[in-house]
């Protein structure tokens, strides 16, 4: 039994609440030493390097992504951007440090301060902080924020089937405190005991000293219940620290009485303040943590307890990106998309598959949502060697690049374990999606283990698990087996196990009302749930781009966060709340403007609204005709992810689908903005969002951004970029049957072998088996070129039939050509024959020994 009675939690240094426009936050009197934090993401500037005819610098906010205005393309900008943004330094800030933090840039970063490097980043998922005191100067400087996209052999991932555009995309801070502060992920928040009646909390505070002479200081925590702020806990230790030097400093708070717990029922948050204080009472740094009371324990027999009690995770795999602004979201956004699950009935999401923003934490905290979160080794089909495109082997081919790469997975992992292990949220540690894609199992799973025991030395009060582990053994990692797919009908008694992906239903809007249970289906007809199994997560939660052309509409909610059918089946199922009626075709008359809320503040580029339209008849009923829609922004400040318009017309990337559309809007200036909806024939409608927290909007003079017309990015784009660098974005062809989802008439178990790489094996159906089949699951839809099969014996005079199909029901013969030895056979599929299954119907007595699946092209 794995038992954990802790509670540790938050990337202190990272979550203070964002101060309106980019004003910082003083905490101590005026005659204090400043100490601010501030939202830095208004008015930068930006160019994509790599890109002949676009060198110039133009206006840009944060968040932002080379790919923006983006809508779900296969291919996105491979290269090389800049940012930079003018800084004046105030007289007040002599003799001070300065800090800039920033929440992710993907992938590799560099920082230059007027003209010199200050510090940069290699990975694309983790925030990182950047000393610019050594470079400032008093009055006017250049803080630039160089950023790398390009496919690395020797940084995670090397593959995945989401998009990796490149970007600043996450918020960026400025942080302003004394010599003597606090590091980036310095306060560990521990609960060492933890139980309804009494609580105790220890902090471990990293200190730093980069003045000239020692300093005496102490180290001051309070505690304070989240909603309302009544102090609970108090706690300080005085510290004597030398010119030059660092500490960790333990503190032990008196115990708690009667603590709030955490739970996903009862989501209790506490928040931690801590600071640095002089011995004339002036604070030196300051930051916050958040704090949940609660204890997990990992059993074998009763699933996961929280406080004691049974919870079964229910939910969703969770990418981060969203239409049109790409990885580019606000912390609204973050926070909607864990409202969208909560109000589904979920309490569980998977971060797939690497370490979600700050903010989408800090909402899971407080909306009850536990969490898995996940680092950066991803394994994707195909085994491709190294293409520079993250479809490849998982782990290096090329032995010269496997330092680096374990290096870059190591480190990651850390990041994103000391940023974010304050969380009450994140009950379990998830090192890795899919590992077992790559020839060189035995150094994957060396590599696995390694990060697993990170993970456990930084934090031992949770479980680690290998996600998606069922190939090569993975799943006999850490605490707990992490199954994806055909891995749910794996049994796992007397070990803890959950199904971290099922599901993979591919639709646009609407789609179907039902769940998807894909493999689980067989155990949910039958009403089934094994005692070891923790819970189960849906794939997926919304749509999102991908690298696979069919690969990203597989959420129960769409890209533009409208909910698919699928989403109200499990929200009647998880809160009987019955679904609407769906709207049916009529004679559309006008159309319709409402939004989340009315109001943006700040206005910083951590909050927007949701934008939503709907064609309705003369009554005011909305229909499910399509039409297009123009959304124009008629006067004040803000932006869509295209500009001051937004065009929704039917079947195209930006699309209006069963009477509706939907977009965020989000505005970096103070004022009241008038959008306008029109459409031809049809009558328009307005709404007004107030901007507030931020510089007056002037019009002709506040810098703004300029119109981004959507174009979707091609793969002939992306391979011309590519050329530039002497790099391919093909390579060769992958074998898409290589490890995929197998299942068979018979013999279940044995069905991988025929997909396992290895021809001494063969799946052979039961002795019984009169009519006997074989079925590959590619997970996504390809366009093919052909099938090929070696027998498990031989064919001659009665040759298996191949078929393929799109959803697994309607299915489709291909021309097939056995081999003059009857030993094999190759099927030729048709230039349009796009297909996810593959199934080869065979003789009694038949098997297969091995299967290919050859795509119509390497893209």
């Amino acid at each position: 039994m794995f038992k954990i009675v802790a509670c540790m939690l938050g990337a202190a240094v990272l979550s203070l609440s964002a101060a309106g426009a980019e004003k910082g936050v003083s905490t101590a009197g005026e005659a204090s030493p400043p100490c601010k934090r501030m939202v830095w993401n208004r008015g930068w500037e930006f160019r994509l390097e790599d890109e002949p005819g676009k060198s110039g610098w133009q206006t840009a906010h944060l968040p932002h992504t080379f790919s923006l205005p983006y809508f779900m393309s296969d291919s996105f900008y491979t290269g090389r951007g800049a940012y930079r943004k003018k800084l004046v330094m105030p007289e007040e800030w002599k003799g001070q440090k300065v800090f800039l933090d920033c929440g992710a840039a993907f992938q590799v970063a560099e920082v230059v301060v007027n003209g010199k490097a200050a510090g940069g980043h290699e990975g694309g998922y983790t925030a990182f902080r950047t000393d610019l005191t050594p470079f400032l100067k008093p009055g006017e400087n250049w803080v630039e924020v160089r950023v790398d996209n390009r496919w690395n052999p020797r940084i995670a991932p090397r593959a995945g089937e989401h998009t990796f555009s490149g970007g600043l995309y996450r918020n960026v801070h400025l942080h302003v405190c004394s010599p003597v502060h606090i590091p980036a992920c310095g306060v560990w928040v521990q609960t060492p005991e933890v139980t309804p009646s009494r609580g105790k909390v220890r902090i471990l505070t990293e200190v730093k000293n980069d003045s000239a002479e020692m300093k005496k200081f102490s180290v001051r925590h309070t505690v304070r219940e989240e909603k309302g702020g009544r102090v609970v806990l108090r706690g300080e230790k005085p510290v004597k620290l030398a010119a030059g030097g660092a500490d960790r400093i333990q503190t032990d708070l008196p115990p708690l009485a009667a603590p709030k717990l955490w739970s996903p029922a009862a989501p209790n948050m506490y928040r931690v303040t801590t600071e640095l204080v002089d011995e004339k009472g002036k604070t030196l740094d300051r930051t916050e943590s958040p704090l949940g009371f609660r204890s997990l324990e990992l059993t074998a027999d009763k699933g996961m307890l929280i406080n004691g009690k049974p919870v079964y995770l229910q939910g969703a795999n969770v990418h981060q990106d969203h239409a049109g602004w790409g990885d580019a979201v606000t912390d609204a956004g973050a926070r909607r998309d864990v409202l969208l699950m909560k109000n589904a009935g979920f309490n569980f999401i998977r971060g797939s598959h690497y370490p979600h923003s700050q903010a989408f934490l800090d909402a899971c905290d407080r909306e009850g949502m536990c969490m898995l979160n996940e680092g950066i080794f991803w394994g994707m089909g195909g085994f491709k060697k190294d293409n520079r495109y993250w479809n490849c082997d998982a782990y290096p081919s090329d032995e010269k690049d496997r330092a680096a790469f374990e290096e870059s997975c190591m480190r990651q992992v850390r990041e994103m374990v000391l940023q974010f292990r304050n969380h009450p949220s994140i009950v379990i540690w998830s090192i890795s999606n899919e590992p077992f894609f790559t020839q060189h199992a035995q150094e994957s799973r060396e590599l696995c283990a390694r990060l697993i025991a990170l993970v456990k030395e930084l934090d031992p009060t949770r479980p680690v698990c290998a996600g998606g582990g069922q190939r090569g053994n993975f799943d006999k990692l850490g605490d707990l087996a992490a199954f994806n797919g055909d891995g749910s009908r794996v049994k796992t008694p007397g070990r803890p196990s959950m199904v971290t992906e099922y599901g993979s239903v591919s639709c646009k809007r609407p789609g179907a009302y039902a769940p998807g249970w894909g493999d689980m289906k067989k155990d949910k007809d039958a009403g089934v749930r094994y005692p070891w199994r923790i819970g189960e997560a849906v794939w997926c939660g919304f749509d999102h781009g991908s690298i696979w052309p069919s690969g990203g509409r597989m959420g129960i909610v769409d890209y533009f966060r409208i909910p698919k059918r699928a989403w109200y089946w499990y929200r009647n199922e998880f809160k009987r709340i019955p679904p609407p009626e769906w709207p049916v075709k009529g004679t559309p008359a006008q159309v319709k403007l409402s939004a989340d809320k009315k109001v943006i503040s700040p206005a910083d580029g951590t909050d927007d609204v949701h934008v939503t339209v709907k064609v309705a008849d003369a009554s005011g009923r909305q229909i499910a005709n399509a039409v297009p829609v123009t959304l124009t922004v008629e006067s004040g400040p803000g932006e869509f992810p295209t500009g001051k318009s937004i065009t929704f017309t039917p079947g195209t990337d930006i699309d209006l689908i069963d009477g509706c559309a939907a977009i965020e809007f989000r505005s970096y200036y103070a004022g009241k903005t008038v959008i306008k909806a029109s459409s031809p024939g049809l009558k328009g409608d307005s709404l007004q969002i107030v901007s507030r927290k931020a510089p007056a909007y002037a019009a002709g003079r506040s810098a703004e951004t300029a119109d981004r017309p959507y174009k979707r990015f091609t793969a002939q784009e992306r391979d011309a970029q590519l050329a530039r660098y002497g790099q391919s974005g093909t390579g060769e062809k992958a074998n898409l049957a290589a490890l995929r989802p197998c299942s068979a008439s018979s013999n279940v178990q044995d069905a991988m072998k025929a997909s396992d790489g290895d021809g001494a094996s063969a799946w052979k159906p039961s002795a019984d088996d009169k009519a006997p089949w074989w079925q590959l699951d590619m997970e996504f839809e390809f366009r093919l070129d052909r099938v090929e099969a070696k027998a498990a014996g031989n064919w001659k005079g009665q040759p298996p039939v191949v078929q393929v199909s799109r959803d697994g029901n309607t299915w489709k013969d291909v021309k097939t050509v056995l081999n003059k030895d009857g030993t094999g056979l190759t099927a030729a599929c048709p230039e349009d024959a796009g297909a996810r299954y593959v199934r080869i119907r065979l003789s009694p007595g038949q098997g297969i020994a091995e299967v290919a699946v050859w795509p119509a092209d390497a893209s």
